[in-house]
């Protein structure tokens, strides 16, 4: 990593990944072009969990030990000041890069190897946790929804081989 007073820790990566919204997949694809799509995704351990249809390119692409990486981003914001920070800085162009035409940002890169998860308690315990991540004020109906959901939908886990992590926090 470049910027290391940017880097953190792997434990901070994985609680990145934690907290994201969603996050985008990268692969090599059949032909050689690179696959990226954004997923919704939820971590146990060193395996995060994600869902897709039955056919298409994450079915063929996402089994068999594939080399996947997953980005996430847990937190990005453009810097806010008031008129009077603004003022202080407004002919420092350095300060003003530093502090107004930039972005903070939480992120995680993990180097992965996708499998097809096949076991169908393993299946249900993935979508459980992706729902309770994404719709935990409708889990009461969850058992209904996983009945219909679970035969028209792969389950994939990223096993986490290495995971890097930055943020860009502007102190003032």
């Amino acid at each position: 990593m470049r910027r290391k007073d940017r880097e953190l820790s792997a434990q901070e990566g994985l609680a990145i990944i934690d907290a994201c919204e969603y996050g985008t997949i990268s692969c090599i694809g059949e032909a050689g072009e690179i696959f990226s799509v954004p997923i919704s995704v939820v971590r146990e351990g060193e395996s995060v969990f994600l869902h897709g249809a039955p056919a298409g390119s994450k079915a063929r692409l996402l089994k068999d030990g594939k080399s996947v990486t997953l980005v996430c981003v847990s937190y990005a914001q453009v810097p806010v000041l008031t008129d009077e920070q603004l003022y202080a800085i407004k002919d420092d162009g350095k300060a003003l890069g530093a502090k107004v035409f930039t972005t903070e940002y939480k992120s995680a890169v993990a180097v992965t190897k996708a499998y097809a998860v096949t076991d169908e308690a393993a299946r249900l315990h993935a979508l459980r946790l992706l729902s309770e991540k994404y719709t935990p004020k409708y889990m009461r109906t969850f058992g209904v929804a996983a009945a219909h959901g679970l035969k028209a939908m792969n389950i994939y886990e990223l096993k986490i081989a290495n995971i890097t992590a930055k943020a860009k926090i502007i102190r003032d």
